[in-house]
């Protein structure tokens, strides 16, 4: 199996809402899928490697939103991921049905504006300042382990601007996460000492930009079809 195929076969791609976030569906990926119960239930002695999923998944999900809003580049202000973790563990006893991406979406968009809220600098977690040639490593070993911190992390970052974002409920659009991963290596390849949250933000403008010149294509047929 290809690299990007091993990355892709992980992710389970579906449309998910995330209330309070938007009022349209945003498209979600990886662990967000997961329901509140597999969440808590991730944290039996036995299942560590599983909640660890949901720690990546939601250090990318906080990374994402923070990147994206125009307003807020702190919505956690002072509390830390703990914190967050402790706040969502509270959520998902009360509604063991919902999805995990659920509860970050009540988690972060009913957030208080704290002191560290207008960080200057937008506030990033987990692999997000790890490098890209660390991504490849595990890329190219294919680690279970290790190739998964990025993989879910990415899926988190990508569900985070998804509910954000007020252009779009699916920054990838029409492209395959499968081309959106290849991509990364791509670049990666190229600048290994960069960050790997930097990289997956060049992923994200490649994507807007794509999805704007498609929507300018699209308005100049139609304007020269009414002609």
């Amino acid at each position: 199996m290809s690299r990007g195929a091993l990355i892709v076969a992980l992710f389970v791609v579906t449309v998910a809402a995330v209330p309070a976030a938007r009022a349209a569906e945003v498209t979600t990926y990886g662990a967000g899928l997961q329901s509140c119960k597999a969440y808590l239930d991730s944290g039996e002695t036995d299942k560590t490697t599983d909640r660890v999923a949901f720690v990546d998944w939601l250090s990318g999900y906080v990374s994402g939103v923070n990147n994206t809003s125009p307003h807020r580049n702190n919505f956690l202000g002072l509390a830390d991921l703990s914190e967050a973790l402790r706040r969502i563990e509270g959520f998902c006893e009360a509604r063991p049905r919902a999805q995990f991406a659920e509860a970050a979406g009540m988690l972060v968009f009913g957030a208080k504006t704290g002191p560290a809220a207008h960080a200057i600098e937008v506030t990033t977690y987990g692999s997000a300042d790890k490098s890209c040639g660390l991504y490849l490593q595990a890329r190219e070993q294919q680690d279970p382990i290790n190739g998964a911190e990025f993989r879910d992390w990415l899926g988190g970052y990508l569900s985070g601007v998804n509910a954000m974002s007020l252009r779009t409920s699916n920054i990838l659009g029409k492209t395959p996460l499968l081309d959106a991963v290849r991509w990364l290596d791509g670049w990666c390849s190229a600048h290994p000492v960069t960050a790997f949250g930097a990289a997956v933000e060049e992923l994200v403008t490649a994507s807007q930009l794509k999805q704007i010149e498609v929507a300018a294509a699209s308005s100049s047929f139609s304007s020269n079809s009414a002609r």
